[in-house]
């Protein structure tokens, strides 16, 4: 795929709002274009950077790049390299940059089968999202990390990734377990959501961890902690979902090898 490839379109999206991008190619003017590639379950993303365009991405995201492609890799300042770290991502991160004279491709996707989504991220807003969702990002963008104990005692790490657009608009491709749900909460409204199926939300709405029932329930409904997120504000706001849990994922496997 190429900037100029007769298979993309420009996309005409409300570049004031927050936006999951589910086409599957796509270009904007003044950021890279993109689609996609591999099975379903198995999506990698292939971005076309144009010379001397950049994007950055977690450390061991990438799969293949043109040899135009140069990578550089650092930790930020000192604090935000700890708070990726706590985070689930990794201490490092890679910038990497087209250094050629003609459009390069880089493929990149995340450690665990799934989809990768795309966020459309206007200038002025910004998105939440759970430990190692994040592969990468256009530059320009602020990224740090937010410290939330429940996260950590419902299967979210200990902090999550915020992201937000304070110079220019940008793009976040992000990972799911299965696909990515959508979910839009009116003010006052609040929903419940399984250990480890949250991945992304627009703005920091509050986060609890309760019960499902009484402690008979907890132990034996097979749900165990959930989540539960409220909008707290005066708009409605938006959270997205994966359609399956990580975290359930991972204990059923260690249940089968813990039996052998």
């Amino acid at each position: 795929m190429s900037s100029k490839n007769k298979n993309s379109k420009n996309i005409k999206i409300n570049k004031k709002k927050l936006q999951l991008i589910k086409d599957k190619i796509f270009k904007l003017n003044g950021l890279p274009s993109f689609g996609y590639e591999g099975g379903s379950g198995f999506r990698c993303v292939k971005i076309a950077l144009k010379p001397g365009e950049s994007i950055e991405a977690d450390a061991g995201c990438m799969n293949y790049m043109d040899n135009s492609i140069e990578i550089s890799t650092q930790t930020g300042n000192l604090g935000k390299a700890f708070g990726r770290l706590f985070s689930g991502s990794s201490f490092f991160f890679n910038t990497f940059t087209n250094k050629g004279n003609k459009t390069a491709l880089i493929n990149l996707s995340s450690v665990h089968p799934g989809d990768i989504g795309a966020f459309y991220l206007p200038k002025g807003q910004k998105i939440n999202l759970v430990s190692n969702s994040y592969i990468s990002s256009t530059t320009g963008l602020s990224i740090t990390t937010n410290v939330r104990f429940g996260g950590l005692l419902l299967g979210y790490g200990l902090t999550f990734v915020d992201i937000e657009a304070k110079d220019s608009d940008g793009i976040i491709w992000a990972a799911s377990f299965g696909n990515t749900i959508e979910r839009v909460l009116a003010p006052g409204d609040s929903i419940k959501v399984d250990n480890g199926i949250l991945m992304a939300f627009e703005r920091d709405e509050g986060i609890e961890s309760n019960f499902v029932g009484g402690i008979t329930s907890t132990l034996f409904s097979g749900e165990g902690l959930v989540s539960k997120i409220q909008n707290k504000g005066k708009e409605p706001t938006r959270l997205w979902l994966q359609s399956r849990s990580q975290t359930a994922y991972l204990n059923y496997i260690k249940s089968k090898i813990s039996k052998r």
